[in-house]
Parts: C-alpha cells; structure tokens; sequence
C-alpha cells in the first residue's frame, strides 16, 4: 500500500500547507508518520501555529493528527 501525506495550517479545513513530505510516497505507515511528525513539528515551530497531519492510504484518511502550536 503507498501513504501520503497532507499538512494544513492550523485544522484539517486550513491552508494546505507545501512542505518536503507532501509529495512524497511512503511505503509503509510508520514511515510516512515519522516523516509528518518531524515536518508538522518544524513547521509549528517556524510558524508559532497548530499544524494538522493526515496521512493517506491510497485514498482513504488512514491517520489525522494536529501537532499543537508552541508555547508563546
């Protein structure tokens, strides 16, 4: 099965977000986990938002997780 990977600004409805993941095919979901979770938290981190993670199986929302924004 292949997984992708989308993350939006703030909610799963916000700005879709452009990041080195997002056009990546992962091969497993494990993988495409690690790879959202280090890009969601880098992009909290340089935006001071929340950064909302799905990952996709195939077509179908497999995984959705929101990184929260860091403290201000």
């Amino acid at each position: 099965m292949i997984f992708t990977v989308q993350l939006n600004e703030s909610t799963y409805h916000g700005r879709t977000l452009s990041c080195d993941v997002s056009g990546e095919r992962f091969a497993d979901a494990a993988s495409a986990s690690a790879a959202a979770k280090a890009e969601a938290f880098d992009l909290s981190m340089q935006l001071r938002v929340a950064v909302a993670i799905r990952i996709f199986e195939d077509s179908r929302i497999y995984l959705s997780h929101i990184m929260p924004a860091p403290p201000r």
